[in-house]
């Protein structure tokens, strides 16, 4: 089998894990293991192509497209759960010690004579 039919079928599992996200955390490890394996058989891909597989690379550049779209969308959802855990995390902290974040250094000078 050649490594661009590799390679189209491991996008293709790609796109179907992206598409399909159950847990979070078990979908990132799928993603990152069929990257790594992509990414092998990418730089194994050497021409000439015949006809089957230039139809095969036009098709893994349409799915590439949605990939990279979803794997964004992934990122900024990841990147709002993080933002949105400092912030829970700060709160609960003010309300545990609400005098915490105030300053002891200053002094007060009585003006009265």
């Amino acid at each position: 089998m050649s490594s661009v039919v590799l390679c189209y079928s491991v996008t293709k599992q790609l796109k179907e894990a992206l598409e399909h996200t159950v847990n979070r955390e078990s979908t990132i490890e799928t993603i990152e293991s069929l990257l790594d394996k992509r990414q092998s058989l990418i730089t194994a891909i050497k021409p000439p192509f015949t006809e089957e597989e230039h139809v095969l690379g036009k098709q893994m550049i349409i799915w590439n497209q949605e990939i990279d779209r979803k794997l964004s969308q992934m990122q900024s959802s990841i990147k709002r759960d993080l933002n949105g855990l400092s912030k829970k995390k700060t709160s609960v902290q003010k309300y545990s010690n609400p005098y915490e974040s105030l300053q002891h250094d200053g002094m007060f000078y009585d003006k009265k004579k």
